[in-house]
């Protein structure tokens, strides 16, 4: 593999896997292990599906178009109206979603909790803290960010290795699963494989050569896929189901049942979850401050990098201080954000590319294998997706 291909790889890669991961084991933690990991399975399979699908799209109508370029030129207004909705729904889910799982474990930190402060005065002062620091610009959050991504990778190495004598087979294989859970675990699962967004970065990376782009998007979904088995395998297997039950979507509450105790491995969970959430964070708010600065034409004075920071940040308080133990709620109503972006858009500029080239007897220069059938399949289930998250 070139150097191109893996920076491809790693992109995608990185791309996906955050703090998405931290609410998977109370999300599918009732389903069992086994049928958790055909979830996963089946749910990168669709993920994966999609993305080549705006491969397709993108070797189409122009490599390296960005996103929102994309579906305006395919499916017009319309289509780029859908796409900025849902895009803003998804970031502001996913921030409520950070705001709230960082506010627990900083509640639960002994110095923090010895003065009894709640998790919504927690949630606050981290979610204006990150206010400023995006206010503050780009160069202060890459400053930040490289720093804290390498510090993620490695706590999540010593994490899993820390686990690894905690596990107990008869909590993963003894339980029968309780599919009153299974609807509510899909949108989470879904975005949990939220890659997309990078795939016209990574078509430049590799120069516009298909082949390589394909590859490196099979190799940098099969790495999350492999890291969230390896975490549920850890996590459900430290912790019996009758515990998940208790932990109310609360990553401290996770934390603290996986860890059984043992300080260091606290420790080094706590670091992971919280560095996770930093570095997801970052990611979502900067993603939302430029939506935030080309819907409203903003322009880089101070008075406007106040009016972008206030639209990107008062919302997801104001959700987070009135339900501070929504994350894994925020991040089901996420998956219905990605199940319209990353599924049903890039199926509907497929076919609509498709029908044209039919009708204007046009070779496609690549066509995903399955034909429509495959894409009706793929959009029935993202619409399944979006109507799980409310049933």
């Amino acid at each position: 593999m070139n150097k191109k291909a893996l920076s491809a790889v790693c992109i995608v890669a990185g791309s996906t896997i955050g703090a998405g991961m931290l609410g998977l084991p109370m999300a599918v933690g009732n389903l069992g292990f086994t049928m958790s990991c055909v979830l996963l399975v089946f749910m990168w399979a669709l993920a994966l599906y999609s993305g080549l699908l705006l491969v397709e799209v993108d070797m189409q109508v122009g490599p390296g178009l960005n996103f929102n370029k994309m579906v305006k030129k395919v499916l017009g207004w319309p289509g780029q109206i859908i796409a900025v909705l849902s895009l803003a729904f998804l970031l502001y889910a996913l921030l409520v979603a950070y705001i709230t799982g960082m506010g627990s474990i900083l509640s639960n930190i002994p110095q923090v909790a010895e003065h009894n402060i709640s998790t919504s005065a927690c949630s606050m002062i981290f979610a204006f803290t990150m206010a400023f620091i995006v206010f503050c610009g780009t160069k202060t959050i890459l400053r930040f960010n490289n720093t804290f991504f390498l510090t993620m990778v490695l706590a999540m190495a010593f994490a899993f290795f820390s686990l690894r004598t905690s596990v107990n087979i008869d909590n993963l294989l003894s339980v029968a699963p309780n599919y009153d859970y299974l609807l509510a675990s899909l949108p989470i699962l879904f975005a949990a494989y939220g890659y997309h967004f990078c795939i016209p970065s990574s078509c430049k990376i590799v120069e516009g050569n298909r082949t390589t782009l394909y590859w490196a998007i099979i190799a940098g979904t099969i790495v999350p896929l492999a890291c969230y088995a390896l975490w549920l395998f850890l996590a459900l297997g430290s912790v019996p189901m009758t515990q998940i039950d208790q932990m109310a979507g609360n990553v401290d509450s996770l934390i603290a049942a996986i860890s059984q105790g043992s300080v260091f491995v606290k420790a080094v969970l706590s670091i992971f979850a919280s560095f996770a959430l930093v570095t997801s964070f970052f990611g979502v708010s900067l993603s939302l401050y430029d939506l935030a600065s080309e819907t409203f034409s903003l322009k880089e004075t101070q008075l406007h990098r106040i009016f972008a920071t206030i639209v990107v940040f008062a919302p997801p308080i104001l959700a987070s201080y009135l339900s501070p133990d929504s994350f894994i709620a925020a991040l089901a109503h996420a998956g219905v954000g990605f199940a319209v972006l990353c599924l049903c858009l890039p199926c509907a500029m497929s076919w609509k590319l498709r029908n044209e080239r039919s009708k204007n007897n046009i070779d496609a220069p690549y066509e995903v294998a399955g034909g429509k059938l495959s894409i009706a399949f793929a959009s029935a289930c993202g619409i399944f997706i979006i109507v799980a998250a409310y049933i």
